[in-house]
């Protein structure tokens, strides 16, 4: 999928500054793990927890890809791999679901797994996904000292679409809190002033 927003799609440039600070306390700049590594040498650090197979995150690297080009340069399937490993049961399902929808897909049209159908058969699958409706309409933004409306118990089971949007956001999210992605966004890495700058008061009153 291009980075253009077509029907479904990853705009970019419709993508919020925000989307890099929900998970960027979870990822490191190159520099500053490189940094932590070198200070740790003499103590390694335990590996960090995982959530999905090998099968799986190979499915995801694929997918993210897709949907957002220069995914697999960041890192965007390990980075949402880690994420998702310390993320509440009830997401980790959803993540899970949404993975294991399109594989399902894959087997019902083409009789084979995700990894073995090809790039345009994964393509059409994903421009399927991207215009149906979905079965679960987004909720409404919450207004602060509003009650939160609680889940309706007729809420219908997800549908490919729902899926798409799941796994959408996921990787754009992923996308954004990466080096790569923050410079898109217009992050300039580390910034300093050469030196703190002067009052610019006349006679230096700073009030």
């Amino acid at each position: 999928m291009e980075k253009q927003n077509r029907s479904g799609g990853v705009g970019r440039r419709d993508v919020l500054q925000g989307f890099a600070l929900g998970i960027a306390g979870a990822v490191a700049t190159p520099s500053a793990a490189s940094e932590h590594a070198h200070q740790s040498a003499a103590a390694p650090e335990p590996a960090s927890p995982r959530l999905l197979d090998d099968h799986r995150r190979q499915m995801l690297g694929l997918i993210a890809e897709q949907l957002v080009p220069g995914s697999s340069a960041a890192g965007v399937a390990d980075l949402l791999d880690r994420v998702m490993a310390v993320e509440p049961i009830e997401e980790q399902t959803r993540f899970l679901s949404a993975l294991g929808a399109f594989e399902r897909e894959a087997r019902d049209r083409h009789a084979r797994g995700w990894l073995e159908i090809d790039e345009s058969q994964q393509l059409e699958i994903l421009r399927v996904a991207s215009t149906l409706a979905p079965a679960r309409p987004m909720p409404q933004a919450w207004t602060k000292g509003e009650p939160i409306a609680p889940l309706s118990s007729d809420t219908p089971p997800a549908n490919l679409r729902d899926h798409f949007d799941r796994l959408r956001e996921a990787v754009a999210r992923a996308y954004y809190a990466t080096e790569p992605g923050m410079k898109e966004l217009g992050f300039q890495s580390r910034m300093a002033w050469p030196a703190l700058p002067g009052c610019t008061h006349p006679g230096g009153d700073h009030r």
